[in-house]
């Protein structure tokens, strides 16, 4: 099995497809990086070789934010928003609807609250 950016790419797959299961790349975004690459879109995981393999992590690597970094930046956005007190923050750090969709999500959300989702304690 490949792997990728941390992520395992199951062979039997076509390997744009594959590329879509990272965190944070979508299925044009892995076309684009494919073809950028030199792949074929009809080219399955295990017929890539792995030069192309490290071309493709290379490319990914230094232009795309992907993985656990990702999430680490989006966590981060998320615990300023509580920081600096906005509403959207508050909506966070309260487990609500964040854009205001409450007619059926709003008790769902209010249900799920006991879990604290954000440590806002920085130190």
């Amino acid at each position: 099995m490949t792997l990728i950016a941390r992520t395992l790419m199951r062979p039997e797959l076509h390997f744009h497809i594959a590329l879509a299961k990272i965190f944070g790349i979508g299925k044009s975004s892995a076309l684009n990086i494919s073809e950028a690459c030199g792949i074929s879109k009809d080219m399955k995981v295990k017929e890539v070789k792995e030069q192309y393999v490290q071309k493709v992590a290379q490319h990914i690597h230094t232009n795309y934010v992907v993985g656990d970094q990702l999430k680490r930046n989006i966590r981060d956005n998320i615990l300023q928003l509580i920081e600096m007190k906005s509403y959207r923050g508050s909506r966070h750090e309260l487990g609500l609807s964040i854009r205001g969709r409450t007619h059926s999500n709003n008790s769902t959300a209010k249900k799920l609250r006991h879990v604290i989702m954000y440590d806002t304690s920085r130190s």
